[in-house]
């Protein structure tokens, strides 16, 4: 009796939410650059990941960020923090950088729509130039994650795993190939 009261009501709001008209950009019209909200902007300028690196992060290639959080609980050494506070610093000024011209790009594209000089050709090429920009900032996120982990023991990385949550069922590498 229960699970059919269940499966009712789940039906019910199911076909109340479909029949409900979506609106998924409704305000954001209003936003400087359409394409990105306030928070990926300043995500960007400051030179934050954004989930660029979450295919190394969720692999077993720990972060310089996260690594300088958990310094105490990972055991860093002198040496491994000096590495560590050397790369954080090195991706963050680069990624800044990219990042600024990403907001940029993604401002230009913006204003050939709003001016009403879009056109096919100036369109592709304003998404070359965003495109680019986008690979070149996943690149830095990425490398600095692969940089990190050669500084971290195997044990520092499953230590960092664990602290972070990833303890479960995941297909990275296990402590191979890194490290001291």
């Amino acid at each position: 009796m229960k699970t059919t009261t269940l499966l009712f009501l789940l039906l019910a709001s199911a076909a109340s939410t479909a029949a409900e008209p979506q609106h998924s950009y409704a305000g954001q019209q209003t936003r400087p650059i359409k394409a990105l909200d306030a928070e990926q902007v300043a995500g960007l300028l400051a030179g934050r990941g954004l989930g660029y690196a979450k295919a190394a992060e969720l692999n077993r290639y720990p972060g310089p960020m996260h690594v300088l959080e958990l310094a105490q609980p990972l055991a860093l050494t002198d040496a491994q923090l000096e590495s560590t506070r050397a790369i954080r610093a090195r991706v963050e000024a680069r990624a800044r950088a990219l990042g600024a011209q990403l907001v940029a790009a993604e401002s230009e594209l913006d204003v050939l729509f709003q001016s009403g000089a879009a056109d096919t050709d100036n369109v592709a090429a304003a998404l070359e130039a965003i495109g680019q920009l986008q690979a070149q900032l996943r690149g830095v996120h990425l490398n600095a994650h692969i940089e990190q982990r050669e500084v971290l023991t195997p044990e520092q990385v499953e230590r960092y795993v664990q602290l972070r949550g990833y303890g479960g069922d995941g297909h990275g590498a296990h402590g191979h190939g890194h490290g001291h």
